[in-house]
Parts: C-alpha cells; sequence; structure tokens
C-alpha cells in the first residue's frame, strides 16, 4: 500500500490516452510498413516486367535480324557485327552481360570472349518462356561475373533464320532495379506518408478527447457518489437522533415504570404479576440496550467527538477475552467525515468477522496515511477461509467489499483454510 498505487487523475488521463494511442500507433506502423512492402515489390515486378521488355526488344530488334549460320558458325565479321549492334543499344544501360546459346549448351556469342564456344548445361530448354530470375553466382557460366553485384538474367527462346532455336540472355545489375523500385515508390511516398500521418493525428486527438470526455464522466460519477455519501451520513445521523430522543428515551421510562409497578406488586404480595412485570422491566431494558449499540453503530459517539482512532479502539475493546490485540492507529485528526466514516465501517465489520467467525487468538490493527492515502490492515490468526467460495457466514466482508467499491476505495481480502485472514483497505481522503 505505497504512495505510488494511488491513483492520480492525470495518471488516468494519460494512462486512457496511451491506451488509445499506443494500439493505433502500432497499427499505423504496421500498415505504413506493408503498404512500403507491397510498393517496393510492386516497383521491383515493374522494374523486372521493364527488363523483360528491354530484352525482349533486343532479341527481336538486334539478335534475329543477325542470327544466321555465319554468326552460329562463329565468322569474326558476324561477331563484330552483332558487337557493335549490342554495344550502341546497351550503352549507358545497366545490362553487363549478353549471351546467346545455341541447343546443345554452347554459347555461341558473349560480350565476355572467354565464354565463348563454351558448352554448360541449358539454364532452361531453348524452347520454353521467358524467365527472369536472380543470377546465380556458383553456376560455372557466370564465374566471370563480379559475385558483390547483385544481378538479374533474363532468358528467352529466339530463332535464327536458319530455322533453329537459341537461347538468349542478359544479365542486368539489381541496384538498377532496387533504385528504380525506389523511385517509384518515392514518387507516391509523400502522399502515403502524409496521409497515414494525418490520420495518426487525428487518432491521437480522438484519444485525447476520449479521455477526458471518459475522465470527465468520472469525475461526475465521483461527484454523485460524494453526495450520496454524504446524503447517507446524514441520514444515519439523524435516525440515530430520532431513535435516541424517542423509542429510546420511551423504552427506558418503559423500564423505569415497570421496575417501579414490579416493586409495588411485591409488597401487596402480587409475587406472580411481580415476576412477570420484572421480565418486562429486564426486556426493556436489554432492548433499550440492544438500541444503544445499534446507535453506536448506525453513528458512533466517538467518531464525531473522539476521533477515528477512539472508535476503532473502543470495538477493540469489545473483542472477547480470549483475543489478543496488536493495534498501530494513528490519530488522524485531520481526516475528512467522509473518509473517517468509511474507514470506521471497513474497521467495524472487519473486527466483528474476527469476533465472530475467525476463532482467532491473536489480531493486528494498523492504520496510517501515506501521503493522500489512507491505509488500513486488518490481520488475524484465525480459521481462514477460501475468498474463492461464498459463505453465508461472510454477510460481513460482502457488505465491506460492497461498500470499498461504492467509496472509491480499494480492498484486498487475503485468507486461506487455516492461515488467517488478513483484510487491506485503502483509499484517497478528499
Amino acid at each position: 500500500m505505497s504512495d505510488s498505487s494511488r491513483p492520480h487523475p492525470a495518471d488516468s488521463l494519460r494512462r486512457e490516452v496511451l491506451r488509445f494511442v499506443i494500439p493505433a500507433v502500432i497499427g499505423i506502423a504496421l500498415l505504413l510498413g506493408l503498404s512500403l512492402l507491397a510498393a517496393m515489390n510492386a516497383a521491383r515486378e515493374q522494374s523486372i516486367r521493364e527488363a523483360e521488355s528491354a530484352a525482349t526488344w533486343l532479341a527481336r530488334s538486334v539478335v534475329t535480324p543477325l542470327l544466321d549460320a555465319k554468326l552460329t558458325t562463329g565468322k569474326v565479321s558476324s561477331i563484330r557485327e552483332l558487337d557493335a549492334s549490342l554495344d550502341s543499344s546497351v550503352q549507358g544501360s545497366d545490362v553487363v552481360d549478353v549471351r546467346l546459346w545455341n541447343s546443345d549448351g554452347v554459347i555461341i556469342y558473349s560480350n565476355d570472349p572467354r565464354l565463348m564456344g563454351e558448352q554448360f548445361p541449358l539454364p532452361q530448354d531453348v524452347s520454353g518462356d521467358l524467365v527472369a530470375e536472380p543470377v546465380d553466382p556458383s553456376q560455372p557460366e557466370n564465374r566471370y561475373l563480379d559475385p558483390s553485384q547483385e544481378l538479374v538474367q533474363v532468358s528467352l527462346p529466339v530463332a535464327g533464320t536458319d530455322g533453329a532455336e537459341y537461347l538468349f540472355q542478359i544479365s542486368q545489375l539489381q541496384d538498377t532495379l532496387t533504385l528504380d523500385a525506389r523511385a517509384l515508390w518515392l514518387s507516391f511516398a509523400p502522399i502515403l506518408v502524409g496521409s497515414v500521418a494525418l490520420l495518426g493525428l487525428m487518432l491521437v486527438l480522438l484519444g485525447i478527447a476520449m479521455a477526458r470526455r471518459i475522465s470527465a464522466e468520472s469525475q461526475s460519477r465521483q461527484t454523485l457518489l460524494q453526495h450520496a455519501l454524504d446524503s447517507t451520513e446524514t441520514e444515519r445521523r439523524r435516525i440515530a437522533a430520532d431513535l435516541h430522543d424517542g423509542p429510546v428515551q420511551s423504552l427506558a421510562g418503559l423500564s423505569f415504570t415497570l421496575a417501579a409497578l414490579s416493586h409495588r406488586a411485591v409488597k401487596e404480595g402480587a409475587t406472580s404479576d411481580a415476576i412477570a412485570l420484572d421480565q418486562a422491566s429486564q426486556r426493556s431494558r436489554e432492548a433499550v440496550r440492544e438500541l444503544r449499540s445499534l446507535l453506536v453503530d448506525l453513528y458512533p459517539p466517538n467518531l464525531e467527538m473522539s476521533g477515528l482512532s477512539a472508535a476503532i479502539y473502543d470495538h477493540l475493546d469489545g473483542l472477547g477475552p480470549q483475543i489478543a490485540v496488536s493495534a498501530d492507529v494513528a490519530d488522524l485528526p485531520d481526516l475528512d467525515p467522509h473518509t473517517r466514516a468509511v474507514v470506521y465501517r471497513i474497521a467495524r465489520e472487519a473486527l466483528a468477522n474476527v469476533d465472530k467467525h475467525s476463532g482467532a487468538d491473536q489480531v493486528s490493527v494498523l492504520l496510517a496515511q501515506q501521503a493522500d492515502l489512507i491505509c488500513l490492515q486488518i490481520t488475524d490468526d484465525g480459521r481462514g477461509f477460501d475468498p474463492g467460495v461464498a459463505e453465508d457466514g461472510h454477510m460481513g466482508l460482502r457488505i465491506i467489499t460492497d461498500l470499498a467499491q461504492t467509496s472509491g476505495g480499494q480492498l484486498e481480502i487475503r485468507s486461506a483454510p487455516g492461515a488467517g485472514t488478513t483484510v487491506d483497505f485503502w483509499m484517497e481522503k478528499l
């Protein structure tokens, strides 16, 4: 029951705002991240499609017209002509490697002369579809490519003028594709980021407005509760005064009258009447005592005149002689009437449970103030019980639970069969 556990309106407001804003911010961040990922993937796919288009154009416009028997047989003039055409077409682009395979897996042309004439397993069938995929540097035909560069390889079948099928292949820098994708995303990123930021700001403002409304409603409920408790205190005081000045006084007078009549009946020899009158007098006195005890419960004089600690010590004095009492009860003279009455009722019901149900040998009571927090703890070594199981004999515990909830305080009951019971109650004084 430390001071740090005391609720504060500003803390509650911040907590409600954070409960609303943090999930919203996380959701926005996820939305933004997914949007970025989707945009980058879309841009990357678009760039790959552009690479495929470039490879298709080169194959149809440059390679196919020159793909004749002279080229396939390695005639130097044909190779130089294709070299010149490809150089002029790919100059300044991100294409770093060009190859032409025959159906036997022989590279009949490459912009890297070291590969020309070498034979490798065909990366795909010469009659297959266009394929775009990352370059695998572990393949032997790619050993001359720079392994530090990320490349995309586009392969597509082409037909020569001799009617044979060949495989045309270009390798394009992945970095360029990434830059293209980034540029494509950056073209609409400001709109996306701005929209998400505006949405986030609206959510934050909405969260603040909601938290303030919740705080205002909570304060309104607390005010209504305080009015209700004040009215209850006033009504209890009025009932106690009416009982004391009315029925209690009348019963006390009746008791004296019956006692006098019993004494007169004894003198007149009316023994049976004297006995009946004496019994009626005793019953009326018992009724007066019970009513006065009820008056103390309704509104104890010591609570108003001597303070909270004196009223609690009065209850401790009323415990059975078999119960040893250890008490550290602060005076707390500056308590407001509402807090004083609530703490007293909690203590009264808890001690009544100790006296009637616990079978305890010892009970300890601690009442203290930490900053603006009033802390009450009552512990006994009795038989205990299971707090999760409702028992008819624990009406008092249900009473203090309801009282704690309606008063704005917090109650914790710790108990177990054979392990005693501890009642902790704390509330903020007004």
